[in-house]
């Protein structure tokens, strides 16, 4: 599908549109319509004639940068033609797709769009029957047309259009800054340390499990920070671990659980779901979970009184794993844990960069995820692998260490390649979700969603792929009091 998809590719890199393509892609029961059969084969005629053309099963797909500028709004707005397939009524009449053609004939009316017009290709419809709003343009029957016919039309349409517009229209280099939005903006943001708390919540659907294969396939990276400590003796009889960010507690059990120098392990969360059931979960006797936001206001309050309950004073390890990007000011944080760290106390942290991901041959659709991820509403820091050590040294830790671990596909079983795709990628679709159902009239939102979620499965398929070759890196910084 991949390679099929490709040769449209440099058309869709086009800012502007030419014809927007209005079909019904699924029934009630999920299944494909015949609308966006012949939507596809609408789509692929005008690519090769190099019209450009909205299709938004491919197009949201393949656009290339501009898929982060724009979201079927700003095609509306750009096109001079909008295609209304129609094999049906009632999808003509379904909701989104009535947003599209009431939209654009609002704008024709409202003088927005004095070069627009509307083309309606219908099968079994009467004209007369179409909503009145259609009746006043042209339409074409699918079953007197074909897809060449109907193409040459539209494009002899598209034509006219231009030409009548031709003497009004604003010089090109207007109309190419005319709007635009810097895609790389959330990503130079990030960089620079400007962030927000992110939304995450460890309760989503299948977390619990993509979680639980993160534990496992970052085992190896935490032992290198494990294995370094103990080395330069940094490990006491009887320590007291904190897991800051614990979640269902899988890493906590795994890297300190049956470890002899450990006494208790105090995991907290700001998740009082997740607390419970990893309190169901776990039956070491090591393991204490508490409820706490780590950026509450009065955290240092809390986090006292949680001590106190167990008798505990001093925490000796404290350990962190992919929290910190979640965090709105991960320096305070830092501060403030490190005030209850004892003084030959030490703290490992685990960050992902998504800078530190490569893949070999086709790398465009990762790079696409990876861009379109930056824009999600409440997203983590997903470039926090990289400031980990100045992260440390501005919140007066010493003796800062950072090594980072390799994980890739060489090597490794049809299981595990599943397994690596659903830690680093699977999840990128729940931050659009979320954004989707708070605003389910939100036409932007609802693309960006199907987006992510197209965009992932196809990605995922190539993680199948047996030349295809992906690699990442976990960081983990390692620091004295």
């Amino acid at each position: 599908m991949r390679n099929g998809f490709s040769r449209f590719r440099q058309v869709h890199k086009m800012e502007n549109f030419d014809i927007f393509i209005s079909f019904k892609n699924t029934d009630d029961e999920g299944r494909l319509t015949e609308d966006s059969k012949i939507a596809e084969l609408l789509y692929k005629e005008f690519c090769a004639r190099k019209v450009s053309v909205f299709y938004s099963n491919i197009t949201l797909l393949k656009l290339g940068e501009s898929v982060y500028k724009r979201s079927i709004d700003k095609a509306l707005d750009t096109a001079k033609i909008l295609i209304l397939i129609g094999t049906d009524l009632d999808y003509i009449e379904s909701r989104w797709i009535k947003y599209e053609w009431e939209s654009f004939h609002t704008d024709i009316l409202n003088g927005l769009k004095k070069d627009g017009e509307i083309i309606t290709y219908t099968r079994n419809i009467n004209a007369h029957s179409l909503p009145r709003a259609l009746r006043s343009y042209q339409n074409c029957s699918i079953s007197d047309m074909n897809i060449n016919t109907f193409c040459t039309f539209a494009e002899n349409v598209l034509k006219k259009l231009q030409t009548a517009a031709a003497s009004s229209s604003p010089s090109p280099a207007l109309q190419s800054n005319a709007g635009r939005t810097d895609v790389t903006q959330s990503a130079v943001m990030l960089a620079a340390g400007k962030h927000h708390k992110s939304v995450y919540s460890s309760t989503y659907k299948n977390e619990a499990y993509r979680l639980k294969i993160q534990a496992k396939n970052s085992a190896s990276s935490d032992q290198t920070a494990l294995d370094y400590i103990e080395k330069h003796g940094g490990f006491h009889e009887h320590s007291i671990v904190l897991d800051a960010g614990c979640a269902y507690g899988y890493v906590a059990e795994d890297r300190f659980g049956s470890a002899g120098w450990v006494d208790r392990i105090l995991c907290i969360d700001n998740n009082r779901t997740v607390i419970e059931k990893a309190r169901q979960m776990h039956t070491n006797p090591k393991m204490l979970f508490e409820v706490i936001d780590l950026e509450s206001e009065d955290f240092s309050e809390q986090f006292r009184s949680i001590l106190d309950k167990y008798g505990i004073d001093k925490i000796d390890v404290i350990f962190s794993a992919l929290t910190l990007h979640h965090l709105k000011n991960p320096n305070r944080v830092l501060r403030r844990l490190r005030k209850f760290l004892a003084g030959d106390g030490r703290i490992i942290l685990r960050g992902s960069d998504d800078g530190s991901k490569l893949c070999y041959p086709d790398n465009d659709l990762m790079n696409q995820i990876i861009q379109k991820s930056l824009t999600a509403e409440g997203v983590s820091d997903r470039l926090n692998g990289r400031k980990l050590f100045t992260q440390l040294a501005d919140s007066g830790y010493r003796s800062i260490r950072v090594f980072s671990n390799m994980k890739d596909l060489s090597s490794i079983d049809y299981d595990d390649r599943e397994a690596l795709f659903r830690e680093s990628f699977a999840y990128r679709s729940d931050y659009f979700q979320k954004a989707y159902e708070k605003d389910p009239a939100d036409i932007s939102r609802r693309n960006d969603y199907e987006w992510m979620k197209a965009a992932l499965e196809l990605f995922e398929q190539q993680f199948y792929e047996r030349n295809f070759w992906y690699c990442e890196y976990d960081y983990i910084a390692v620091a004295e009091r």
